[in-house]
């Protein structure tokens, strides 16, 4: 797996208004497609999970890279990469509002026999 030193994230926007994550950083591994020390760009970040106590990031594309060293200018970088990520991928608001919704009866097969109706 592919490890990005030296990165910080990057926020840009589509002309749709669409917020994309993305992040900048030195790759090293052993991927032939970027030769060791290349400075790359990410495809949007969709994902990310913890392992062996390293932050790894999913694209869009595909790929997978383990958060290194963050740049020197970027203080608490994966904390604000998280807090982004959250923003972004936020689920749009229900439509459900529980102080207007109220109970206003149950199904009939749902009721016992000592509901009687008026």
């Amino acid at each position: 797996m592919n490890i990005l030193n030296s990165w910080k994230t990057l926020e840009l926007s589509t002309r749709e208004g669409e917020v994309l994550l993305c992040i900048e950083g030195r790759v090293y591994g052993s991927n032939p497609r970027f030769p060791s020390s290349s400075h790359i760009r990410t495809s949007p970040i969709t994902a990310y999970r913890f392992e062996s106590n390293a932050m790894v990031v999913m694209t869009k594309r595909g790929s997978e890279y383990v958060l290194g060293k963050p740049d020197p200018s970027q203080a608490f970088a994966q904390q604000r990469l998280i807090r982004r990520l959250a923003l972004i991928n936020q689920a749009p608001p229900s439509s459900f509002n529980e102080i207007e919704s109220q109970l206003t009866g149950y199904p009939a097969l749902q009721r016992d026999e000592t509901t009687q109706e008026i």
